[in-house]
């Protein structure tokens, strides 16, 4: 008697959860965060390095590490510029309550590289393995509230910017930046 008992309790919890499960609204299948970002042209991270590899009709290797911080998104877009001047691959991660842990990488084809002038020679030099360099400095200023802590090299034909917002500048240091830097092989 007892067994049967258990098997109609655990069949009338079943079915019950089986309803309420039902009968809960579905939620979107974008996230509020992500929706803004959709409508620019972002999309999955892996859609958006293909589009750019086969636009650009080379391989494009990404770090393999990422910044010691929590992320609740990530997105990327390839860039097309129809005068063949600003192509580049723009990838995003965010967290959804938590605006300062934000973290972007953009990659360039090398013809198309930026020069960033001032920022770049009076920056902190970092020296690969391979003898190529890297060159991190701030956009921060005194008088601006916000900024992006940045970590700028060259590999494998393209022009890497590795950008933090340096409200956490004192969590994901220059060698943390100079670190995932060196996971791209």
């Amino acid at each position: 008697m007892s067994r049967f008992l258990i098997i109609c309790l655990l069949l009338s919890n079943l079915f019950t959860n089986e309803i309420f499960a039902s009968s809960v609204a579905p939620q979107s299948d974008v996230p509020q965060l992500d929706e803004p970002y959709i409508e620019i042209g972002y999309k999955s991270v892996g859609k958006a390095l293909k589009e750019c590899e086969t636009l650009n009709q080379r391989e494009l290797k990404l770090p393999i590490k990422l910044p010691p911080m929590e992320f609740t998104h990530h997105l990327g877009r390839c860039v097309n510029d129809k005068e063949n001047y600003n192509d580049e691959l723009q990838i995003e991660y965010l967290h959804e309550s938590h605006g300062k842990n934000h973290y972007m990488i953009d990659v360039r084809p090398i013809e198309q590289k930026l020069a960033y002038g001032k920022l770049k020679r009076d920056g902190k030099k970092y020296k690969f393995k391979d003898g190529s360099e890297a060159v991190y400095f701030t956009t921060k200023s005194p008088k601006a509230r916000g900024g992006f802590n940045i970590l700028l090299f060259e590999k494998n034909g393209w022009q890497y910017r590795l950008s933090v917002d340096s409200r956490i500048g004192n969590h994901v240091t220059a060698d943390v930046l100079f670190g995932i830097a060196e996971s791209v092989k």
